[in-house]
């Protein structure tokens, strides 16, 4: 592949190379043209291209390609080793990545001249670094979620054979890191694994904060069950996740075995036949409706069918379909994990129950389907908190541009 002429590296037209070990921009995927779920990437990828900037990915070669940017590739030796135990993938991975990438990333760096090197996820720490250090050019790592770094809790032995990958990762010093706030504490585990406080950037997720405007009526919630093929009547709960065991599905299911409502499941993955299972051993697969994956912008549709929503995930419950439901006026009923109760705040935003009670969260959720009052009092707690303190799309990347901006005009090293 050609490559053009180098860019100066001012705000405008700057040049970054970003390394990640993802074939596609990151998504919770979906079936067909659905796009399920909101992709960080996605909107960077949007945004930056629209202020000037140049995006050269490398990344595994895969069938797709994105024409906003440049993609570079090298093998892709996931998809042949993804069958492998896991205890086999965690170190060979990172060897890999390391064997094949970085000799790659800094050829490309040295062709391109970009202003910045962005790496994606730990995997890509050595890269970013060892083309930083040979070109002189500033560096930085984006990290999605951290995600066993947060058990700080765990025995010693137990947090290092479960990060043993990550921990030795973040000893490439890097001019920035940019941990996105998922929920999970992921800044204070970072700077717990020796990363200096004044290089962590820690970034709220954006959120479609337009849809606080929204005032569905009684017919605009008729419209949305009959769209999705639910009942008109009768009380609706609605889980939205990728089905993955973190995200413990299975929970909530066990939750409304006794109530009288259907339990709606948006999203797919590789639990969802334990969790048709599950609700098939429980007697009650005619009132769990799976959806698979819904497309993003029909979220707030959904909402609208719904009475109360529940999550029961094991890292946090601060994701985004929480917030999501928060914007939306649905009463939110959570297990405390994570940075959960920074919005959830039991009996003023949701309600928030010991984590794994499964018990505590089939009470909460009866009290609530029975309690309009309560709901419509949740349901305000929670929109005002979103007012005050969610972030939108557009500033959410202002934030990260300006925080690109800066590191390409210090020219480190």
């Amino acid at each position: 592949m050609s490559t053009p002429p180098a860019t100066t590296g001012t705000a405008r037209s700057a040049r970054i190379l970003i390394i990640s070990p993802w074939e596609t921009v990151w998504s919770l995927g979906g079936q067909g043209d659905v796009r399920a779920g909101v992709s960080d990437d996605d909107r960077f990828i949007d945004a930056f291209t629209r202020a000037g900037y140049e995006l050269h990915f490398l990344r595994p070669r895969a069938s797709r390609s994105d024409e906003r940017v440049t993609t570079h590739t090298y093998p892709n030796f996931f998809r042949p080793t993804r069958s492998l135990p896991t205890w086999l993938r965690r170190p060979l991975w990172p060897l890999l990545f390391n064997a094949l990438v970085t000799p790659r990333a800094l050829a490309y760096a040295r062709r391109a001249r970009p202003a910045l090197v962005l790496g994606h996820s730990h995997y890509s720490t050595a890269a970013a670094w060892w083309c930083g250090k040979q070109l002189h050019l500033p560096t930085a790592v984006k990290l999605f979620g951290v995600m066993d770094l947060v058990h700080t809790e765990w025995p010693p032995l137990r947090y290092w054979f479960k990060n043993v990958e990550q921990i030795l990762a973040l000893r490439y010093p890097q001019d920035a890191w940019i941990v996105l706030d998922d929920g999970t504490r992921g800044d204070r585990a970072v700077i717990a694994c020796g990363v200096p406080s004044e290089r962590v950037h820690f970034l709220p997720n954006g959120l479609n904060t337009e849809w606080l405007e929204r005032s569905p009526g009684p017919a605009d919630r008729a419209t949305a069950r009959e769209r999705f093929g639910l009942p008109a009547d009768g009380n609706v709960v609605l889980f939205v996740a990728r089905l993955v065991a973190v995200k413990r599905a299975t929970d909530a299911i066990r939750a409304v075995k006794d109530l009288d409502a259907v339990l709606v499941i948006a999203g797919d993955g590789p639990e969802r036949g334990a969790c048709e299972q599950m609700a098939k051993s429980l007697g009650i697969e005619a009132r769990v409706r799976f959806l698979g994956a819904v497309a993003h912008d029909d979220i707030p549709v959904l909402m609208d069918a719904s009475d109360v929503f529940v999550s029961t995930g094991s890292t946090t419950n601060r994701a985004l379909p929480t917030c999501e439901a928060m914007l939306c006026g649905v009463p939110v009923v959570v297990y405390d994990t994570g940075d959960t109760t920074t919005v959830v705040q039991d009996g003023k935003t949701g309600r928030v129950v010991a984590d794994g009670d499964v018990a505590a969260l089939a009470r909460s959720l009866a009290d609530l389907l029975a309690d309009a009052g309560e709901r419509a009092r949740l349901s305000a707690g929670a929109r005002d908190l979103a007012r005050d303190v969610f972030v939108s799309w557009e500033q959410r990347l202002a934030r990260e541009m300006a925080l690109i901006q800066s590191l390409i005009a210090k020219q480190p090293h």
